[in-house]
């Protein structure tokens, strides 16, 4: 209720008259000259309150969306989460935690975006593009979000570079210097063109069979996010590797075909999450340009096509990919029976006398 305020010590010929809403335990309040004028704020003070209000109950804040969307991204791997984290990050920070979905504007989306491409590049803009896609698909999906504003907006052109594919030599370098327990290691990577993680997650039990001589890798890169299977024959390299490393690997009771074996190292006996100095050590000792497991993936399939002249159908199947034309990126150019197919990639001609003695020294 509007009031004529009183100042104590002083006196004025203009008295003003104080406007009071109290909201929510929340107190606004104006100055005015006229006690009418005073009224009439008070009065669109409560309506702009009372619409506000109703706008925050109908409506989805972008704190929230952020929220529920990175508790359902759980499913997805760790590098897909961190990379959902921190777009989330960036757009509250942009937009503020309080803003609703309903009012995100193609126009401020597009305004977002350059400002990524200007700062980070145009593929890190576009990466968040994608992000910014699905986290609001999800909202229309799940909470009710109506529109989705950044399906008007387009990909910022951008030039991929050429990945780095290692030439056979250098592959023939690596396992030259690598350990027995290393070279089975490189191995199902370069028998199986498998991706990094799914080495890494490889079970005895599960994933290695010695009597149909198969191997099952499983990949995340799935629209759920669930984990999906697939048998691969092994080739008589790998079949020989594994074997040998189920006989002499150093921790029994492990359920993983491969882990830590360094006893210096807290982590002894854990799986990999990651092994990031080990591509780079190896390289070294080798004296070829480092390269990482990817690339390892990059050479299988270049290797099949280009040596072999395997069809890009077929190297589709050893990769898994889910469109040929992923494949004949990887391959870098363009049905045979897959186990002979798998045995093209063995490394027999290297002499096992010389790869002990280079292993030695």
């Amino acid at each position: 209720m509007a009031y004529k305020e009183h100042k104590k010590g002083k006196k004025s010929a203009h008295q003003k008259y104080r406007a009071c809403v109290v909201e929510d335990g929340i107190r606004h309040t104006a100055l005015f000259l006229t006690k009418r004028e005073a009224i009439e704020w008070e009065a669109q003070k409560r309506k702009d309150l009372k619409a506000e209000a109703g706008k925050k109950k109908l409506g989805l804040d972008l704190l929230t969306l952020c929220a529920k969307y990175l508790d359902y991204s759980e499913r997805y791997s760790k590098t897909t989460r961190y990379e959902k984290d921190a777009v989330c990050r960036r757009i509250l920070k942009t937009w503020g935690p309080e803003k609703l979905v309903a009012d995100i504007t193609p126009a401020d989306v597009l305004k977002y975006l350059t400002v990524q491409a200007r700062k980070r590049s145009n593929y890190s803009s576009n990466r968040d593009r994608k992000n910014l896609l699905s986290m609001i698909n999800f909202g229309i999906k799940y909470l009710g979000v109506q529109t989705n504003p950044v399906v008007i907006t387009d990909n910022l052109p951008h030039e991929k570079g050429v990945q780095y594919t290692p030439p056979q030599d250098d592959i023939l370098k690596l396992l030259m210097v690598a350990t027995r327990e290393e070279r089975v290691f490189l191995n199902c990577y370069l028998q199986t063109g498998a991706r990094r993680s799914e080495i890494f997650r490889l079970i005895w039990a599960n994933d290695v069979n010695f009597e149909k001589r198969t191997i099952r890798l499983g990949t995340r890169k799935t629209k759920d996010g669930s984990m999906e299977y697939e048998l691969l024959p092994m080739s008589d390299d790998l079949n020989d590797d594994l074997k040998w490393w189920w006989d002499n690997h150093p921790i029994k009771r492990s359920p993983y075909v491969f882990y830590n074996t360094d006893k210096d190292c807290r982590h002894y006996g854990e799986p990999f999450t990651a092994r990031r100095a080990f591509m780079h050590g190896i390289c070294k000792r080798a004296g070829i340009r480092e390269f990482g497991f990817h690339a390892l993936r990059r050479y299988v399939a270049s290797v099949l096509a280009d040596t072999h002249k395997v069809s890009a159908k077929t190297i589709q199947r050893i990769l898994r990919h889910k469109n040929v034309t992923t494949t004949e990126r990887y391959i870098q150019s363009i049905n045979n029976d897959l186990e002979a197919t798998m045995n093209m990639l063995s490394f027999k001609p290297i002499p096992e006398a010389e790869r002990q003695r280079a292993a030695v020294s």
